[in-house]
C-alpha cells in the first residue's frame, strides 16, 4: 500500500461492506493515496481523467515548455551544468563506498591474520557484524545509484528538449549516434555498469559472513 501510486476503487458501496475492504480504503486515506472510484453502472469521466494524470506525464511535460523558447539558451546551458554536477557528485558517492566498505574489508582481513581479538567469539561477532555493515551499505550504494540514474536520465529528457528549439541539437545527435540505447555493443548505461560493482562487494561480504560461520562453527 505505502508504494502504490493510486488506489482503484470498484462499486465503492460495497467495497464498505467488506471489513477487508473498507480498512484498505482506510489505509488508503491515512496514506493520503489518490483513490479512483469506478462506478460499475458506468465509468464517471472525471475519474477517468484523474487515473489518466496519475500514470501518463507526456502531456504535463510538454506543457512546461513555451513553443516561443525565448529562454531556451540559458535553461539549456543551466540543465548542461545541472547533469555534470549530478555526475561528479555521483562520482563522489562511488568513492565514498568503496573506500568504506574497503576499510571493513580491510579491518576484518586484518582481525582475521594477525588474531588482535582473542576470544573466538568477540572474532566471530565482529567478522560478522562488519560483513551485516557491509551489505547494508552495499544495500544503500544500490538504491543510490538506482536513484541518479533516473535523476540524470530526467535531466537528460529535458535537454533534448529544450535543443528542439535550438539551431543544433547536438546531444540528440550524440544519443541517436549511439543507437538511442538499443544497441548494447555501441552504448550501455553507467547505471547498469556500477549497478554491479555494489553487486560483487555484496558477494564478498556475503563470502565472509559465511567464513566467519564455518570458522566459529569448527573453531568450538
Amino acid at each position: 500500500m505505502k508504494e502504490c501510486e493510486a488506489v482503484a476503487i470498484f462499486d465503492f458501496a460495497a467495497c464498505m461492506e467488506s471489513e477487508n475492504a473498507a480498512w484498505e480504503i482506510a489505509q488508503a486515506r491515512e496514506l493520503n493515496k489518490p483513490l479512483v472510484m469506478l462506478n460499475p453502472n458506468g465509468m464517471d469521466s472525471d475519474e477517468l481523467k484523474k487515473l489518466y494524470a496519475i500514470y501518463h506525464h507526456n502531456d504535463e511535460f510538454d506543457s512546461f515548455f513555451q513553443k516561443d523558447g525565448k529562454d531556451t539558451e540559458p535553461l539549456y546551458k543551466m540543465m548542461v551544468d545541472s547533469s555534470e554536477q549530478l555526475i561528479q557528485r555521483r562520482q563522489k558517492m562511488n568513492a565514498f563506498f568503496i573506500t568504506a566498505i574497503g576499510s571493513l574489508l580491510a579491518i576484518a582481513g586484518a582481525l582475521a591474520q594477525f588474531g588482535t581479538v582473542k576470544s573466538p567469539l568477540i572474532s566471530f561477532l565482529v567478522m560478522t557484524g562488519f560483513g551485516m555493515i557491509g551489505l547494508l551499505l552495499c544495500n544503500s550504494w544500490r538504491n543510490l545509484i538506482d536513484n541518479y540514474g533516473k535523476l540524470n536520465s530526467a535531466k537528460f529528457r529535458v535537454i533534448l528538449k529544450l535543443e528542439e528549439s535550438l539551431s543544433a541539437q547536438v546531444f540528440s545527435a550524440e544519443w541517436a549516434a549511439l543507437g538511442k540505447g538499443q544497441r548494447p555493443q555501441k552504448y550501455k548505461s553507467f547505471t547498469a555498469t556500477e549497478n554491479f560493482v555494489p553487486l560483487w562487494f555484496a558477494i564478498l561480504l556475503f563470502g565472509l559472513i559465511v567464513i566467519a560461520c564455518i570458522w566459529r562453527i569448527w573453531g568450538s
